[in-house]
């Protein structure tokens, strides 16, 4: 991950949609996120919370079966699950495009899945199995690494105001300016 890269940490479900919807704060009209991470890693989690960053009322499910939902708030959500194509060019027949074009926020699970196809300006949120927590605790099973890392101008100019956002998240990483 690059030096713009925004790192944090959370400890239960509700933290992970509580980060989330700081995020969502910062959300603009025409944003992609690219989710990624493993199963059961909290990608729609991530998203619930998202979702209630930008108001929506609604009960967000993963759309694996469905693969796109979209949802009214602040700004519309469309929520992507891309785990089921089995092409690429599966993906262009999604209307990738013209959700984007619609001005809402789209995140994609399992989104790197796609990235060729992608514009070039997103988040790319990555949400690990903590590696670095104490495995013998229950809490462990909870516990989840966070990395954003901005692709392109769009979200690049809004690492410092992210690192603000998430700044209860935090993980300092050794070497890193926190400024930037």
């Amino acid at each position: 991950m690059s030096a713009s890269t925004v790192r944090a940490r959370t400890t239960s479900v509700d933290q992970t949609r509580d980060l989330a919807a700081a995020l969502a704060e910062l959300a603009r009209p025409g944003d992609l996120l690219v989710l990624v991470g493993d199963l059961g890693a909290g990608k729609t989690a991530f998203c619930q919370g998202f979702g209630r960053g930008l108001g929506v009322d609604e009960q967000i499910t993963s759309p694996t079966f469905a693969i796109v939902q979209s949802y009214t708030g602040r700004l519309d959500l469309h929520h992507l699950d891309v785990y089921r194509l089995g092409q690429l060019n599966e993906a262009l027949d999604l209307g990738l495009n013209e959700l984007l074009d619609e001005g809402g926020v789209t995140i994609i699970e399992w989104g790197d899945m796609i990235v060729p196809v992608l514009p070039p300006d997103f988040l790319e949120v990555h949400l690990d199995l903590d590696p670095d927590a104490d495995a013998a605790s229950d809490e462990a099973l909870n516990v989840r690494s966070v990395g954003l890392v901005p692709v392109g101008a769009r979200w690049s100019a809004r690492v410092r105001a992210v690192r603000t956002a998430l700044a209860a998240w935090a993980v300092d990483e050794p070497g890193s300016d926190p400024t930037c």
